[in-house]
């Protein structure tokens, strides 16, 4: 008897303390737990940024500088023959050749980082699409037997995976022979990331040097 009425006396406690429910509402469904509080996630991090390589010199840089690329060089030149008539000949003539890169701008790397690069090129920047000035010195033997200096500009095309298996070049060069200005155009071809390449000058106005074939090793 005193159980029952325990059990009537805390149904009608309940009851007291449930709050009245509004004629249009319908009493929440029964559940045996609380429902799990909403989950909060932060907001993503939006400080990362894109890495910017910056190539500095360096000793392997420095290195691969000195090392030159070999040429053989085509010509004409005039001798006289014992009987006082010239003679027009076409000699070859061996040389070696180094090339610095002051400054270039590359039209294939990602737009989101820098563009320039400054005597230190990776490959991917130049074969991939650029335009560079450099500068060239050269030693050739032979008939011709001295050094030149070629300032010049030149633009590389990408042409089998965005230059790393094969590339192309244009260019254009100006050097002195004898006091007098002469003008060189070039054209080349590089693969497997522009280590080994060919290039072929062309300065039609110079009989003496008139062609050179340059078989290219260059990494930077």
């Amino acid at each position: 008897m005193k159980r029952a009425l325990l059990v009537a006396a805390s149904a009608f406690a309940l009851a007291l303390a449930r709050p009245a429910l509004a004629d249009d509402e319908e009493p929440p469904p029964y559940a045996p737990h609380p429902p799990p509080s909403p989950r909060v996630v932060p907001p993503p991090d939006a400080t990362f940024v894109y890495a910017d390589p910056q190539p500095y010199p360096s000793l392997a840089w420095l290195a691969l500088q000195f090392l030159p690329s070999p040429e053989v060089g085509f010509g004409g030149v005039k001798r006289i023959d014992p009987l006082g008539q010239a003679q027009h000949e076409t000699l070859a003539t061996f040389g070696l050749r180094w090339q610095l890169t002051p400054a270039l701008w590359s039209w294939g790397t990602n737009r989101r980082i820098s563009r320039w690069r400054f005597f230190v090129v990776d490959p991917l920047a130049r074969h991939a699409g650029s335009i560079e000035l450099h500068g060239t010195l050269e030693y050739l033997w032979g008939h011709v037997d001295r050094m030149l200096v070629r300032p010049g500009v030149r633009a590389y095309f990408p042409l089998l995976h965005r230059g790393e298996y094969l590339s192309a070049s244009i260019g254009t060069s100006t050097y002195q022979y004898e006091n007098t200005a002469r003008v060189a155009y070039d054209v080349g071809a590089y693969v497997l990331f522009g280590l080994f390449g060919v290039n072929v000058t062309v300065a039609p106005a110079h009989d003496p040097l008139t062609t050179i074939a340059t078989f290219r090793i260059r990494y930077f």
